[in-house]
């Protein structure tokens, strides 16, 4: 009897002590049928990027998601139920027993889950950022499922940015609901430039076609020594674009972000404790697409106006898409 208690207390020390080291984001996974709730996260094993709750200052909406471990304030990079927030603090992140990872609020409603087909074993966050599911059997080191695929408004490095994936900006600075602005690959035949569009439907910038080493409107971005992207084509009609930061041989902390604005911008997080701007698709509003819309003018002070002989199709205050007639 004694050392049938024994046994029993011996295992609940060894539960309690994973339950606070999970609490404490002692561990980089979540096993079939453990769960996140709360202030518990798990963090890479590089101590680099941290999966949990967050809810952004001044609301009262809790989402799961990816930041930087190490950086305050947090620096939100992926956003699991981004248009569908839970109303408290009483979520819960599920790996259930069937190998689906499921968001459920307070009173057990799904609001966000894996795809249904994909059935995984392990859960993992990653040293590069990236929120893995592996398989099951002999399938256990295959990623199924990944947040890389399923970006919301930042690309990280190493990063596939596939054609037909797209970044879409946060609604505000405080909401990570989809915004106004998305950017992809270019979906003609053959073509290599980045497309914003505005609402999804209307063009905003081009990157322009690439050339080897950079695009053609962003020349900025070739920094061999510090910064590189580079295109792989897998076939003709599979492209992804994926980049990598360093400086003197040392891996940065760094990302690409499409902000609210819709202003796509390399951000570096500096020795000193800063983030700093490496370059930006932001050189004033002519560098935006068809600002003027058709016939219309940009001058150098950042105005449109119509071609001689033309008028504005309508009375615009500040936005030209819809151009100028005769």
């Amino acid at each position: 009897m004694a050392m049938k208690c024994f046994i029993l207390a011996v295992t609940m020390m060894i539960a309690v002590n994973i339950c606070s080291s999970l609490a404490l984001g002692g561990g980089d996974s979540l096993l079939l049928g453990e769960s996140l709730a709360g202030k518990r996260s798990i963090i890479s094993n590089n101590g680099m990027f941290e999966l949990g709750f967050f809810s952004p200052r001044g609301t009262s909406n809790w989402y799961i998601g990816i930041w930087y471990a190490r950086i305050s304030p947090k620096v939100i990079v992926w956003v699991a139920n981004r248009d569908n927030p839970i109303r408290s603090m009483l979520g819960v992140l599920k790996f259930s027993s069937d190998g689906r990872l499921r968001l459920l609020d307070g009173k057990g409603w799904s609001v966000w889950s894996t795809d249904l087909a994909v059935k995984g074993s392990r859960a993992t966050i990653t040293n590069s950022g990236n929120f893995i599911m592996l398989g099951h059997g002999q399938n256990n080191s295959e990623i199924v499922w990944e947040s890389f695929a399923h970006p919301t408004d930042t690309w990280l490095p190493g990063m596939k940015l596939w054609k037909g994936m797209k970044l879409t900006s946060w609604k505000s600075s405080v909401d990570p609901a989809s915004g106004l602005f998305s950017l992809g690959m270019d979906m003609s035949p053959g073509k290599t430039q980045m497309l914003m569009l505005y609402n999804n439907i209307v063009p905003y910038w081009s990157s322009g076609e690439w050339t080897g080493n950079y695009f053609a409107n962003v020349p900025e971005v070739y920094a061999p020594t510090r910064f590189e992207i580079s295109c792989v084509r897998v076939s003709p009609f599979k492209i992804y674009f994926t980049f990598s930061i360093s400086r003197q041989g040392h891996t940065l902390t760094g990302r690409i972000l499409l902000d609210e604005k819709g202003e796509l911008k390399s951000c570096d997080w500096m020795d000193d404790g800063t983030w700093t701007q490496a370059w930006s698709t932001y050189q004033g509003q002519c560098s935006k697409y068809d600002i003027c819309g058709a016939n219309g003018l940009c001058n150098a002070n950042d105005v449109c106006s119509c071609a001689e002989g033309f008028k504005p199709k309508r009375d615009t205050q500040g936005w030209w898409s819809s151009g100028c007639s005769r």
